[in-house]
């Protein structure tokens, strides 16, 4: 008996974990790597942010937070959106995740309905098309390769159908 249901076995895997993995046991061989895998940078957390994660800690934050963030967060990314690009926003409009591929993640999942269709734009990220089949919907995919990454707007005019209910625009690839 298989434990797993039909949508995870249709999912194809990471090609970046695959590339990370194989550079870290190249790595504990002792061979010299640069890994252009999971995209993690080659020096430590700077320590004024492991200072104040600690310091946090000590202060009993360690508690579970509001899902979409705490709002003293919110009210930062406020305050930092409004000064350094001049856009306004309220708390109620901001949402904290674990990052690009989290959010997308969750928005496939509430807003997707089976035989749904997400278009993409090539190059994106590689596991943008799994998330959306985990959705049980359909990347399409748009290529930007040959156009200098800008959109060809008859190719996506003829990759339009009734069935599409998304468009993720990347600039470009990563995310």
């Amino acid at each position: 008996m298989d434990l797993l249901n039909k949508k995870i076995r249709n999912i194809t895997q990471s090609v970046t974990l695959k590339i990370d993995a194989l550079a870290k046991k190249m790595k504990a061989d002792n061979e010299d790597v640069v890994s252009f895998g999971a995209g993690e940078p080659d020096f430590d957390t700077p320590d004024y942010i492991k200072d104040q994660a600690i310091a946090s800690i000590k202060k009993g934050e360690t508690k579970y937070t509001d899902a979409s963030g705490t709002i003293a967060l919110k009210n930062a990314v406020v305050k930092k959106m409004k000064e350094e690009h001049g856009l306004e926003y309220q708390p109620s409009q901001i949402v904290i995740s674990c990052g690009a591929k989290h959010s997308l993640y969750n928005i496939f999942q509430v807003m997707l309905d089976p035989g749904d269709e997400v278009i993409l734009f090539s190059p994106f990220w590689v596991s943008y098309p799994e998330q959306i089949k985990l959705a049980d919907a359909k990347p399409v995919i748009v290529d930007t390769t040959g156009t200098g990454f800008k959109i060809n707007f008859n190719e996506l005019e003829n990759k339009l159908s009734p069935r599409t209910k998304l468009i993720v625009l990347n600039s470009p690839q990563n995310p």
